[in-house]
């Protein structure tokens, strides 16, 4: 069966973090605490006694204070879930300005909705929908990803997706398909290309590496 799964930030109030579970009115069967901090570990041991009475609860340390970096890291322990079947839900009661936007990247990404507490009612934010990447274009990220982030042509690029570069006629139609994905890649930020001499580098973007880590 299908669980729910709270995404709960934390930085130092642990009783609204408690009291903002208990008013959403969501179910709730799992819950990960995130923290970007070390002084929040121990109102993160507090929530954690609390909750671990009544669901299984998980720790996600952000060691980076980047926005994509912390995307990235949430949306691997989102994409865990999701990939069970289970519905996920972000907590923002107890959030900085870092945290409170990396949720909400993650929250759009993955189609998952918010809440949090504010004062006695709880505010619940539903993320517009974010433009879907098909799968030809995901196998780019993806590519790009293995190979640390980068490569150093459209030929290596072709090579990692699909095997092999094809005789000359069929070449030039596997460069022009490439070329209209990376272009529509560029166009939503995923990727970034730079000419060098005759080839023509790409690299991937933070918000392609935050694609790759829900659906890579």
């Amino acid at each position: 069966m299908a669980s729910v799964v709270h995404v709960i930030t934390v930085e130092s109030k642990a009783g609204d973090i408690v009291d903002s579970v208990k008013m959403s009115g969501y179910p709730i069967h799992k819950a990960y605490l995130v923290f970007d901090k070390e002084e929040a570990k121990k109102t993160v041991d507090e929530v954690k006694t609390t909750l671990s009475s009544l669901v299984d609860v998980g720790e996600v340390k952000l060691e980076d204070d980047g926005v994509y970096s912390a995307v990235e890291v949430i949306l691997k322990t989102v994409r865990s879930e999701v990939d069970k079947g289970n519905t996920v839900l972000f907590n923002i009661t107890d959030s900085d300005k870092l945290m409170c936007l990396a949720c909400f990247i993650s929250a759009q990404i993955s189609s998952s909705d918010i809440y949090m507490k504010s004062g006695s009612e709880i505010t619940r934010i539903e993320t517009p929908p974010i433009k879907q990447i098909n799968e030809d274009k995901l196998e780019i990220l993806r590519a790009l990803d293995k190979e640390g982030g980068s490569v150093d042509s459209i030929n290596r690029l072709i090579e990692l997706v699909e095997g092999k570069l094809e005789e000359q006629k069929r070449y030039m139609a596997q460069r022009a398909r490439m070329s209209y994905h990376l272009n529509g890649l560029e166009e939503d930020g995923l990727v970034v290309t730079e000419r060098k001499g005759k080839n023509l580098s790409i690299y991937l973007t933070e918000l392609g590496k935050a694609f790759v880590a829900m659906f890579g």
